[in-house]
């Protein structure tokens, strides 16, 4: 265990992708779980820090310690159950990281959790992989369970709840929880949790949960639910997580396909008619004209990005999808083309790659929307505004509602004099909204317009947080969602769970001493 204290202003670990800056007064980097165990008994207010890839503040320290898990990244066997296989893994093993893993078949010299279980996953054929694919494939798993995290593929896989098996939890008491699911279960909104002292009685929120879109706002709860979701999505308010099962899906051959469209609404229609065209893709994003346009200046600016495509001169928005290549995949084209035909694009000028490289080089496209946001921000905050942050939305609604929801978003950015770029889950009701600030005025008034569009999101039966949680940052919007009574009900399950607050100080939400910038 390495303590360190003394830190620099920009220390790295005072800081996450919110571009925040806290404090902390040390940071212990642990090895293992005693090391965890003796910081948790000895330490009065503890921020638990991975990657730091969140952007919502949920690792960003207000005081106290930061207790370090980036040590603990080994992959530490694999199994099998009824369900199908998983692996077993620390906390800062990344989603990058596990899928590399399992391609090059590492789990043939881990210990097995099952025996034989490794030898039956290398018997077959197509192989297997970890289907949740955040946008930040280098962020580490704990911190994904925590966040309840998902990505494009939540279209079809559904977010990381899905796929977790078991967890593995220092508690604020030091004592540790081991639960796989299935073991422990609520009595309807009650859930007993032992500690060392003894069992406590949990009393869980009597809110509706919203499952019908994609929502990290606020804690997880239904009648009779499982412990170990009581910890996903819970961004670790409630405990360190130090080991976790992860289930793994079978993999089949993919390929990846870019449409161009003339405009916006062209290629917003044709989103709207894969779900009667009889075509299920494995996700299905979007990407309007000024996304483009940032991805042209990624491609001709930064050498990361140089391996990609031309995008066509005449390209004004797209959509990426992948397809299975099975043997309803020439049927599936044939019945896409007429209909991407009807909104100006034709898959003779698509991207088209089902080889590793290519279907990298299609993800990079997808990927260089937010970094090429998150960079600009930083040069902001590291120049002309160093109070700016990155103002891009999180906001899901039922597939029904998202043409209101897009025609809100455009009249309200715009009333407000702002500029903005729309990209991602459109499949799903969930694009993304990035407001371009061009300096502090921007963001104020762009705060201002979050409000409202995060209302109106919840009005239409939605999210304000889809699928980044909720951190130091949206603490407003869990108020906006479930009123003070639900607030209050949150609170009752961190007092019953961390009497003392030790854990994420800040987080979901304020319990009294609170935060500040």
């Amino acid at each position: 265990m390495m303590r360190i204290s003394d830190l620099p202003e920009d220390s790295p670990y005072t800081i996450d992708e919110c571009k925040i800056r806290g404090h902390a007064d040390e940071v212990v980097i642990v090895e293992n779980e005693e090391d965890i165990i003796e910081t948790v008994r000895t330490s009065g207010r503890i921020t638990i820090s991975g990657m730091r890839t969140g952007m919502c503040g949920g690792s960003v320290p207000y005081g106290g310690t930061v207790l370090s898990l980036e040590r603990l990244d080994r992959v530490l066997g694999v199994g099998e159950d009824e369900r199908g296989f998983f692996v077993r893994v620390q906390p800062c093993v990344t989603v990058r990281q596990l899928n590399d893993f399992i391609r090059r078949r590492g789990y043939l010299s881990v210990p097995f959790v099952t025996e034989g279980a490794a030898e039956r996953m290398s018997s077959d054929p197509d192989g297997f992989f970890y289907p949740v694919d955040p946008t930040e494939l280098n962020g580490s798993l704990g911190g994904n369970i925590a966040s309840n995290a998902s990505g494009s593929r939540t279209f079809k896989y559904g977010p990381t709840r899905n796929w977790v098996r078991r967890v593995r939890v220092v508690l604020s008491d030091g004592s540790v929880l081991d639960v796989t699911r299935g073991e422990l279960r609520a009595e309807g909104r009650i859930i007993r949790i032992p500690f060392a002292d003894g069992i406590r009685e949990i009393p869980l929120p009597t809110y509706d949960y919203n499952m019908a879109v994609k929502n990290t706002t606020g804690l997880f709860v239904e009648d009779g639910m499982d412990a170990v979701d009581l910890f996903v999505g819970s961004e670790g308010m409630f405990g360190v997580i130090v080991e976790a099962d992860l289930y793994l899906a079978s993999a089949h051959p993919l390929i990846s396909n870019i449409v161009f469209l003339p405009n916006d609404g062209d290629a917003y229609s044709l989103s709207k008619d894969f779900r009667s065209s009889g075509v299920v893709p494995e996700f299905l994003e979007f990407f309007d004209s000024g996304s483009l346009d940032l991805i042209r200046s990624s491609r001709r600016d930064d050498p990361r990005f140089t391996e990609m495509p031309d995008i066509p001169d005449t390209a004004g928005s797209a959509l990426f999808f992948d397809l299975p290549m099975d043997d309803d995949l020439c049927s599936s084209y044939a019945r896409l083309e007429p209909l991407i035909r009807r909104y100006g694009g034709s898959l003779a000028d698509s991207w088209c790659g089902h080889e590793l490289k290519d279907r990298q080089r299609f993800f990079s496209f997808r990927h260089s929307v937010p970094q090429t946001i998150f960079e600009y921000v930083a040069r902001l905050k590291g120049s002309s505004a160093p109070r700016i942050n990155k103002m891009g939305t999180d906001m899901s609604v039922p597939l029904d509602r998202l043409d209101e929801m897009m025609a809100f978003y455009d009249s309200k950015i715009k009333e407000y004099g702002l500029e903005y770029v729309i990209f991602g889950h459109i499949g799903n009701g969930h694009p993304h909204v990035e407001i371009i600030l061009k300096d502090m005025d921007d963001y104020a008034k762009a705060k201002a317009c979050y409000v409202e569009l995060a209302r109106r999101a919840i009005e239409l039966g939605g999210s304000p947080s889809a699928e980044h949680g909720i951190g130091k940052l949206k603490v407003d919007y869990v108020t906006m969602m479930y009123g003070e009574d639900g607030v209050e009900e949150i609170r009752a399950v961190k007092r019953a769970m961390d009497p003392e607050n030790i854990f994420n100080d800040g987080n979901v939400v304020t319990m009294g001493r609170g935060v500040t910038e």
